[in-house]
C-alpha cells in the first residue's frame, strides 16, 4: 500500500483535490539555467490495483527495470500491457458516483535527477504538467504531495526533500479515480504523464505570479495595462524589496520609463494589507490592438529586486490589447462584432495519444487558419499553456474550457457539494494559469455536465477574478431556456446541434441580450457537413446570430499493430474494451494524422472572409459585391 496516503485513500474522495500542492499561476518564463527538464525515458511497474502498490515501489534507489516508457506519454499506447479504452457518453465502468472499478491500474513512474550548480540554496519546485487521471509524488523516501485534474500542471515545493546528490523520485499515477466521474469526454480513457515534467530552482524570495490585464479603449484606441505582481517568499517575510516593470512595443522597443514599487510588508501596512503585491499601471495612445486578424503582441518585463537593487529574478509575459463584450445581442471584439468561424478541438495524435507536441499543436493551428477556421473551442478541457502562445502568435479567439464533463451522470453532480472543490478547482485554476492570454476571449464552465449551483459557484468566482471576459456554458441555456435560462452561468447562447429553423426562431423574435453561437454543430463525421452553407446563410442573415465550431477537428484512429504485422487505425472496441462507443471517436475534419479530410474544403469556403457576389439582374449582372467577413 502506498506510504502515507494509502489508508486514506484520496482518489476515491472527490473532495480532496489536492495535497501540498503550490498555488496556480501564470507560467513564468526564467532563465536556461533555472530548469531542468525531466521529460525522457522512465522506469516504470504497472500494478492492477493501487492497493497493490508496495512501499519498496516508491521509495529506495530508482530501480533498474525491464520497462521503460517515454514521458511525456501514454503508457497505454506504449505496450506495457494497458491499453486505451473508448466512451462517448457511458463510463468504462458502472458506478454510482465515486465508487471505483475493481481493477483500477496504476503505474509507478521512477528516475533520478542531480540539482543544477547552486540550486541548494535555493527553492526547488517539481512541475507536473499533466497526468491522467491523479497522481502522487515521492522524493528520497518521503511523501511529496497529491494532485487532480489531467489536463493542469501541478506543482511541489521539493525544497526539503531534495539531497545535493542523486534524488531519487516517484510519481504514481492511478487510471481511474472519484475525478473520472468529471472527465467523462467524448474521447479515449488514457492514463499517464502526458504533458512534460520538470524541475525548477527559484530565488528563496521570488516572482510568484505576473497577472497582466490588457484592455482597448475602444473611443479613442488608448491602451491601459495593469501588471499585478505577486513577490513569494519560502522564509519569513522581510521588507526592501521592490519589482520593476517595463513595457516594450511590437519591435522590442521600451515605452516610456521603467516603474518601480516597492513591495509591501505587513509591519508597515497590517490594516490594508493584501499580500505582498504590486500593481503598474500603463497607458498607451494609438496602440496596435490584438485580434485574429491583427494578433499584435507587446512584452512586459518583471524584474524583482532586492534592497540594495540588484535583480533576484526576472520573468516576462507577452500581451495583446483588446476588449471583449457582449452587448445587444453581439459578441464584440474591440468593439466589432465578430463571426466565430469556428471547431472544436481535442488533442490527439495517432501514435501517441494525449501527448502532442508544439510542432503539433503548430501544424493543427496552421492547417485551421488554411481553411479560414479562425476560432477553437479547447472541448472539453484546458490545453498545454504553448497551445494558448501559439494562438495568441498566429491570431486565433480561443473558448478556453474548464475540464469538467459528468456526462454519464449529467444532472446530479452539478448540484452535490461532494463535487463542488471540484468545480471550483478545475475552473480556478485555468483561468489563474490562462488569464493573460489575449486569444481567449470566453470561459467555459466545461461541458455536459447538467446545471447546478456548482456552476453557479464556480461562475461567480470567475466572474470576480476576471471581469473582462463573457462566460460560455451550454449546459445553463439547454436546461434553462435560450432567452434568459442561466443568465448568472453563461453570456452567450450556445446550444449544440440546434437545428436552421431553431437558432433562426431565436435570431428573428428578437427576445434576450445574448447573442447565439453554436458550441457544436455540423458533426463531421463521414460524407457530413452539407449543411454548413445554409447553417451560415441563416446566420450571416439573421440578427443575433455569430457563428459555431463544428465537431469536431481530428479523428481519433490509434495506431495498432495485428498479428500478422499489418497496421490500423484503430478506434473504440478494437482494443477488446468494453462497453465502448465505436467508431464514433472517427468524426473530424481532419485525418488521425492531420490531412484534411473532402469536408475541410466545404468548411474552407463557407467560413472564407470575403465573399463575391454578382449585383443587377440574374441574367445580366451589372457588377460585383465585394463583403469582407473579417
Amino acid at each position: 500500500m502506498l506510504p502515507l496516503i494509502g489508508p486514506l485513500r484520496p482518489w476515491a474522495d472527490p473532495e480532496v483535490v489536492s495535497i501540498g500542492r503550490l498555488p496556480q499561476h501564470v507560467p513564468l518564463p526564467l532563465g536556461a539555467d533555472a530548469r531542468r527538464s525531466l521529460d525522457g525515458q522512465w522506469q516504470f511497474t504497472l500494478y492492477p490495483h493501487p492497493d497493490d502498490v508496495p512501499d519498496t515501489a516508491v521509495v529506495g534507489p530508482t530501480p533498474t527495470t525491464d520497462v521503460s516508457v517515454a514521458v511525456p506519454g501514454n503508457w497505454t499506447v506504449q505496450g506495457v500491457g494497458d491499453l486505451p479504452h473508448y466512451t462517448n457518453v457511458q463510463m468504462p465502468f458502472p458506478g454510482p458516483p465515486p465508487a471505483l472499478p475493481p481493477r483500477n491500474p496504476t503505474g509507478v513512474y521512477r528516475r533520478s535527477f542531480t540539482l543544477g550548480r547552486g540550486w541548494r540554496s535555493q527553492r526547488v519546485v517539481l512541475h507536473i504538467g499533466g497526468a491522467e487521471s491523479v497522481h502522487a509524488v515521492y522524493l528520497n523516501d518521503r511523501f511529496v504531495g497529491y494532485g487532480t485534474d489531467s489536463r493542469l500542471p501541478s506543482e511541489y515545493d521539493i525544497t526539503d526533500h531534495v539531497v545535493s546528490g542523486a534524488n531519487h523520485l516517484a510519481v504514481v499515477v492511478l487510471r481511474y479515480s472519484a475525478q473520472s466521474y468529471v472527465e467523462d469526454q467524448d474521447q479515449w480513457w488514457m492514463a499517464g504523464l502526458h504533458r512534460s515534467v520538470w524541475v525548477e530552482a527559484r530565488p528563496q524570495v521570488h516572482i510568484a505570479d505576473v497577472v497582466c490585464a490588457a484592455d482597448l479603449q475602444v473611443a479613442d484606441g488608448t491602451g491601459t495595462l495593469a501588471v499585478t505582481t505577486r513577490v513569494g517568499f519560502a522564509t519569513p517575510p522581510v521588507p526592501g524589496f521592490s519589482v520593476r516593470a517595463r513595457l516594450l512595443d511590437p519591435k522590442g522597443r521600451r515605452l516610456g520609463d521603467a516603474s518601480t514599487l516597492p513591495v509591501p510588508h505587513q509591519f508597515e501596512q497590517p490594516y490594508v494589507f493584501t499580500g505582498h503585491i504590486t500593481r503598474h499601471e500603463f497607458t498607451v495612445p494609438d496602440v496596435a490592438p490584438w485580434s485574429a486578424e491583427t494578433p499584435t503582441r507587446y512584452r512586459v518585463d518583471v524584474e524583482l529586486l532586492d534592497a540594495d537593487g540588484d535583480v533576484v529574478e526576472a520573468t516576462h509575459q507577452m500581451v495583446g490589447f483588446r476588449h471583449v463584450e457582449v452587448r445587444d445581442r453581439q459578441l464584440l471584439v474591440n468593439g466589432q462584432p465578430v463571426w466565430v468561424f469556428g471547431v472544436n478541438r481535442h488533442d490527439h495524435h495517432p501514435v501517441r495519444g494525449k501527448a502532442v507536441t508544439v510542432d503539433d499543436m503548430r501544424a493543427d493551428l496552421l492547417t485551421m487558419r488554411q481553411h479560414n477556421i479562425t476560432a477553437v473551442r479547447t472541448s472539453h478541457y484546458p490545453n498545454d499553456s504553448a497551445f494558448y502562445d501559439l494562438c495568441d502568435e498566429l491570431g486565433m479567439y480561443v473558448v478556453d474550457e474548464a475540464n469538467i464533463e459528468s456526462h454519464a451522470y449529467n444532472t446530479s453532480l452539478c448540484n452535490d457539494p461532494r463535487w463542488r472543490s471540484t468545480w471550483l478547482a478545475r475552473g480556478s485554476r485555468m483561468v489563474e494559469r490562462d488569464r493573460n492570454h489575449p486569444s481567449i476571449i470566453l470561459w467555459s464552465l466545461g461541458n455536459e455536465s447538467g446545471y447546478g449551483r456548482n456552476h453557479d459557484a464556480l461562475a461567480g468566482w470567475i466572474r470576480s477574478a476576471d471581469p473582462s471576459r463573457p462566460l460560455h456554458y451550454e449546459g445553463a441555456v439547454f436546461h434553462d431556456g435560450w432567452v434568459d435560462g442561466g443568465l448568472s452561468a453563461t453570456d452567450i447562447v450556445c446550444p449544440m446541434y440546434a437545428t436552421i429553423d431553431a437558432i433562426r426562431r431565436y435570431g428573428e423574435e428578437g427576445e434576450g441580450t445574448r447573442p447565439l453561437i453554436l458550441c457544436e454543430y455540423s458533426h463531421a463525421m463521414g460524407n457530413s457537413n452539407g449543411s454548413l452553407a445554409d447553417y451560415w446563410h441563416t446566420i450571416t442573415t439573421t440578427p443575433g446570430l455569430q457563428g459555431g465550431f463544428v465537431w469536431e477537428w481530428k479523428d481519433h484512429g490509434i495506431r495498432q499493430v495485428l498479428a500478422d504485422g499489418t497496421e490500423r487505425l484503430a478506434y473504440g472496441g478494437q482494443f477488446g474494451d468494453t462497453p465502448h462507443d465505436g467508431n464514433f471517436v472517427a468524426d473530424g475534419l481532419v485525418a488521425s494524422d492531420g490531412t484534411p479530410h473532402p469536408a475541410m474544403h466545404e468548411v474552407a469556403w463557407v467560413y472564407r472572409p470575403v465573399t463575391v457576389a454578382p449585383t443587377g439582374g440574374r441574367r445580366t449582372p451589372s457588377g460585383l459585391r465585394i463583403s469582407n467577413r473579417q
